[in-house]
């Protein structure tokens, strides 16, 4: 069984605590949820901030991928 690894980040009011699987999917989904269209600027860098806390602790590739 692995390691729970925990993953934080923030930006401006939007905060995010819990672990890599749930940090994942919360990143597709939002992705997802706008495809072609930009989203707001600050939610935009809230997932960028998870995503490079996912970079971090070593599940995210330099290139965002899945390691």
């Amino acid at each position: 069984m692995s390691d729970i690894i925990i993953i934080q980040a923030s930006e401006k009011f939007l905060s995010f605590n819990g672990d890599s699987q749930t940090a994942l999917h919360l990143v597709e989904s939002i992705r997802e949820a706008y495809g072609c269209v930009d989203m707001p600027k600050m939610l935009n860098d809230f997932i960028f901030n998870i995503e490079v806390a996912l970079q971090d602790a070593g599940v995210l590739d330099e290139h965002f991928n899945e390691v």
